[in-house]
This record gives structure tokens, sequence and C-alpha cells, in this order.
């Protein structure tokens, strides 16, 4: 019977049709912990609901379809102000993490990236620009902020297999307390209860089923303690994620006693014991994933490693291609001759790695401090004495584009002399910026080999 105090009622079409997504969607909505209860009405028997409580439930619990039903320029109730107020890259990471449903910030390395791929625009004003009034740091307008935080969010493409989870958003609260409930009842997990708990999409996770080493299924699942031992063992940052936003592990995991003592804590990163797999013949392999984190590095590093090529200069190789992989299914790298890629092109991510000194593959050019070197100057020095090679024009932009490279001490137009038309560093700047980089630090240069 349907309450008396119960105010519009909806079908599960009407949600659809207000919130703009499928029907399949909002099936697999109504089986969540906690959405709003349907009672049956009209001829037909058809479930209904009561709009307002569905409404708060997914403002609760995904704010970004929510966003999508919301006849409202400012959705999210983001701070009144003027459209020309001036704010931080920080200010747009808080409401950006609102947006999502989240109590942090967003990362300012992912908008960073955002900028570089035009999803976020280009600040609006910059140090030594000539505008009034003067900034020390990028700056954005309102109204771009909060086009870019209110834009219409694009949803991940789903399957009947894969559970709907935005592209910009984690999965909801609610799916993680229902799988663990079920989790904790049964001991055994599913693929979307895997895929929930450790905050990855559903293809991720279906993709870990298939590697090779990953518990096998029973008629009741994947036991729930063998799925997080080899999460923590071979997908250690989704682990570690999934350690921090949750507080504890799946009951009666290996690891469940040992979070509580580290709730708060970042984890460790793993050793390359851990890390890596040991092939019957005593070799050990490694995973894609694995190469950037055990050398001290993003994946994404690791896995751009991959891509890297033999280059020549008429008979003489001056840069060896990255070793083949051992097997493609899954793909996987003999753990020595990727130590000894990285030894000689990387010397100075080895270097921190084996902590045995810093390490530069040339020396730093000598030259006055106060010179004035522009960007691809910058490339070549970073280059040459990282890699043996300049930067790419491409990647040194993207570095510039994404922050990761010190504001220029020389802007176009900042009424100093001499007159530049384009950013440049002084030559101390390039040099510091090097000599701080992870594995680097005052040193000599290293001696060449014979």
């Amino acid at each position: 019977m349907i309450p008396a105090d119960a105010g519009e009622l909806v079908t599960s079409r009407d949600i659809a049709n207000k919130y703009k997504v499928s029907e399949v969607v909002v099936d697999y909505w109504v089986k969540l912990e906690g959405f709003p209860e349907g009672w049956p009405s009209g001829p037909g028997r058809t479930l209904v609901r009561d709009a307002a409580l569905v409404d708060e439930w997914l403002r609760e619990n995904l704010p970004v379809y929510w966003a999508q039903g919301q006849d409202s320029d400012n959705p999210y109730g983001l701070p009144e102000g003027g459209p020309k107020d001036l704010v931080t890259l920080s200010d747009i990471c808080a409401w950006e993490g609102k947006a999502l449903g989240r109590t942090e910030p967003v990362p300012e390395g992912t908008l960073r990236t955002y900028i570089s791929k035009k999803k976020l625009a280009e600040p609006d004003r910059t140090p030594g620009d000539g505008k009034q009034p003067e900034v020390t740091e990028r700056r954005w307008y309102r109204e771009t902020a909060y086009n870019f935080v209110n834009r219409k969010r694009r949803m991940r493409r789903q399957t009947k297999t894969e559970e709907p989870v935005g592209a910009d958003q984690a999965p909801a609260a609610a799916d993680g307390l229902a799988s663990r409930a079920s989790t904790e009842r049964t001991g055994y997990v599913d693929v979307q209860a895997i895929a929930v708990t450790y905050r990855v999409a559903g293809m991720t996770a279906k993709g870990w089923t298939r590697v090779e080493g990953f518990p096998q299924a029973g008629e009741a699942g994947y036991s729930a303690a063998e799925v997080d031992e080899w999460v923590r063992d071979n997908r250690r940052r989704s682990w570690t994620a999934a350690q921090r936003l949750t507080g504890q592990a799946w009951a009666g995991s290996p690891t469940a006693d040992s979070t509580i003592h580290t709730r708060g804590k970042q984890a460790e990163p793993a050793s390359a014991v851990e890390s890596a797999s040991e092939a019957p013949t005593g070799r050990v392999e490694l995973t894609a994933e694995m190469i950037g984190p055990r050398y001290g590095v993003s994946e994404y590093t690791g896995r751009h490693w991959l891509t890297v090529k033999e280059k020549r200069e008429g008979d003489k190789v001056v840069r060896r291609a990255f070793p083949a992989p051992l097997r493609t299914r899954p793909r996987v790298y003999d753990q020595d001759q990727v130590d000894v890629w990285v030894e000689e092109h990387r010397p100075h991510v080895w270097a921190a790695f084996k902590g045995t000194g810093p390490a530069l593959l040339n020396p730093l050019p000598e030259g006055d401090p106060l010179d004035l070197l522009d960007i691809y100057d910058f490339a070549e020095v970073v280059g040459m004495a990282t890699r043996g090679e300049p930067l790419a024009r491409e990647t040194i932009h993207a570095y510039h584009a994404r922050g990761q490279v010190p504001l220029a001490d020389r802007t176009a137009e900042d009424g100093k002399e001499p007159l530049v038309l384009q950013d440049h560093w002084y030559r101390r700047t390039v040099y510091e910026f090097v000599l701080s980089r992870r594995g680097a630090g005052n040193f000599d240069a290293r001696e060449p080999q014979a």
C-alpha cells in the first residue's frame, strides 16, 4: 500500500527520463541498498516510488547523475560571487570534489592533466601578464571555473555485465556498503563486488580475473580473503586506495587486522619482492603495472617506458628500445632486463631506486646563472642530463601545461630588460629544477664509463 504521506510518484521510466539515463541503469540502482522502496500501483501493478526520496538518495550517493536531473545552472550549490572573481586551482579542486560527492578535494595533478587535455581551460590570469590586479600564481575567473565544474559530464558507456558507474565518479558509498555486507555474510565475492571494493571499473575487475595467478572462482564465487591478498600483492595502488577510502579490509582477509592499525596512514609502496612474481625457472617477472611503482615512479611513466623505441645516429645506437616482453598473455617482462635498461637510460630514477647516490647522464653545461633560457633550452638541458637527448617538444609543453615546471622568471610584457616575447627561465632556475627531481641532488657529474 502506498503511504498516505507519499509525494509525487514516479516509475522507473520517469526516473530514467529525469536523470537522463537508460532504464537499465535505473534497474541497477533499485538493487542498491538504501534505494527508496517501490509500491505496485495501477492496473498493471507498476512499481512507483516517491520522487523526493529518489532525488535525495541520488544526491547523497550518485551526485553526478543527480546533477543531470536538476533544472539549475548551479546544481552543486557553489559559492556565490562575481563572474570575474579570481580563484585558484585549489578552489577548483575543492568544487570538483564536491561535485563528485567526495569529502576531499580532487588532487591538483588531476586538474593539471585536464588542462593539458583542454578539459579545463587555461588560466585566465598568469604572473607577469601586465593586467591588474597583479597575481603571483595562475588564476581563473569564477565563471570559467564554474563552467568546468557544472559541465555536462560524459558517462561511461555500459554493457549489461558492467555496473553503471560514471566515468568521472568512483562507485557510490552505498555500493560499497551493500557489497561489503554480502561479503561479510558469505566470505565470497563476485566481479561487481571486487570493482566496488577497490574503486575500479567493472571491466577492469573482470580483466583481473583473467590474469594468471588470480584466485579461482568456486561455486559461491571468489574467496574475498584470497582476492584481497592478490590485489595487495599485484595491484598495490588499488588496494591502498581501498584501504584509505574504507578504512578496513574485507572481513576474514589476512590484512583486516593490520589495516586497523594503519588507518589514516598511507601504505608503504610494495617492495620488489612483494610486487614481482617468481617464474618457475627462478627468473623474476614484472607485469606492465608493476614497472613504474617498482622504480618509484608512477604507473603511467612505467607504461610510457614500454613504448620507447631504438634510436640510431648512423650506425651508432644512442638509445636502446625497452626490452621485449617475455609473454603477452599476460604481458610480462624480465626484471633483470628492465633493471639494465633503467640503469642505462633513466640513471636518475635508478639512483633513487638503489639508494646509491644521485647521478646524471651528462653534466650540466657551464654558464652564467642569470642566462635566459626559453622552453626549448629548458627541454634540452633536462633531457640531456637525465636521458641523453633533449625532451620532445610535446613533452616539455605538457610539463608546462600541467604546472610541472617552475614559474617563468621572465614573461612577455613584464616591463623588464632585455625584452622577451615568451616565457624564459634563468639558468639557475632550470638547474635547480634538474637537481631537485627524484633521484637528483647536488653532486658531481658521473664519471664516463670506459
